[in-house]
């Protein structure tokens, strides 16, 4: 956390990147009640918090006001944009700038007033200390689909793409932000491509889950392998391409193989009405014993990724958690889809199939 001095009143406020849904704190030293402002794209929600005294063990005491504001955050956030310019290195919107006006009351009833900032990512880290932001990944480029490569810069910079080993092209980065670097940039006829930090701005975080909430931000040193890209450039048949948005706020890509799909209906509603305008006995109608029914139809495609490495499989298995997930059609276009919710068991084995079941989009259906 970071810390300003008042007047009167000491705020301790978020450090300047966080996550929407890990905790977004504030810890106001002798105030006795804060209001809170928290604005994202023109966009604004406050909330009141009352403070407590704090008895310092015989040395004084005085109220303490402590807050956490990630529900106000994750409430700007209404809606992610996944459209993506495939062939540009823009910012993506799982992360931004938000601001914070703090306004604080003095035991004495002064009211001084705080505006602070974070950028904030819509994502969240594991409190175990060991879920690193923004570490080295290694992922795949299936050649024939849309690619996109994920990073958090904390300023303007710069990175490095290899053809196999030999470095031979850079992008530049505009400033902060969430990037999603496009395939384009990737040299044509690698197999594989390493990608450095050139400038050191592609900043990596850890979560100390200790009374102070920190993050640990951790600067990378010029020229500082962040990405493997391994490309696969094979024919596929019977398979289906995913976008997701992991637990970092990166877009992550891969493509499955199909299963057959499972045609899944749900009675919702049945009930007795009496046909009395169309009684026809000849017909085998009886009144008062007609019988109508609605159903629900909601398709399930089992997709798989067989024999996959540790890395892999941990990689992928963040679509079983994302709230966004799209599927690319046959006609080139991302339809939203859902995944069904299992229990997934990772072995010890050096190999394992992933397999998860996909909701595909409902199926309307006629109701009376």
């Amino acid at each position: 956390m970071r810390s300003t001095q008042g007047t009167y009143i000491k705020l301790y406020y978020p450090d300047a990147l966080c996550f929407a849904f890990n905790p977004v704190t504030f810890r106001g030293e002798n105030a006795r009640s804060m209001s809170l402002t928290v604005s994202l794209n023109g966009k604004s929600v406050t909330a009141n918090y009352n403070g407590h005294w704090y008895d310092n063990f015989g040395n004084g005491g005085g109220f303490v006001t402590f807050a956490d504001v990630q529900g106000l955050v994750q409430a700007l956030w209404k809606d992610i944009s996944t459209e993506i310019d495939y062939a540009s290195n823009d910012p993506s919107d799982t992360g931004a700038v938000v601001q914070f006006n703090v306004s604080a009351t003095h035991d004495r009833q002064q009211t001084e007033t705080f505006n602070v900032s974070s950028f904030i990512v819509w994502g969240a880290l594991a409190p175990d200390g060991n879920d690193v932001f923004n570490g080295f990944r290694r992922v795949k480029w299936f050649a024939n689909y849309p690619f996109t490569m994920g990073f958090y810069a904390g300023g303007a910079g710069s990175i490095l793409f290899s053809r196999n080993e030999s470095l031979v092209h850079y992008a530049s980065i505009a400033g902060q932000g969430m990037f999603t670097i496009s395939s384009d940039e990737i040299p044509d006829g690698a197999d594989y491509s390493l990608v450095y930090d050139y400038a050191g701005q592609l900043q990596q975080a850890t979560f100390d889950s200790t009374f102070d909430l920190t993050f640990y931000l951790q600067t990378n040193a010029p020229q500082t392998l962040v990405m493997r890209v391994d490309i696969d450039r094979c024919e596929h048949k019977d398979v289906v391409y995913l976008r997701w948005i992991d637990r970092h706020g990166f877009f992550c890509y891969w493509l499955f193989e199909k299963r057959n799909v499972q045609r899944v209906t749900q009675a919702i509603m049945d009930f007795t009405r009496p046909d009395l305008q169309n009684y026809q006995i000849g017909l085998g109608y009886q009144r008062g014993a007609g019988r109508r029914q609605a159903f629900a139809r909601n398709d399930v495609l089992p997709v798989c990724v067989p024999m996959v490495d540790a890395e892999t499989y941990d990689y992928i298995f963040d679509i079983a958690t994302s709230p966004v997930v799209d599927m690319l059609t046959d006609d080139d276009k991302w339809v939203s889809v859902g995944v069904q919710a299992g229990t997934y068991t990772k072995t010890d084995d050096n190999l394992q199939d992933f397999v998860v079941n996909i909701l595909l989009p409902t199926i309307p259906t006629q109701r009376l």
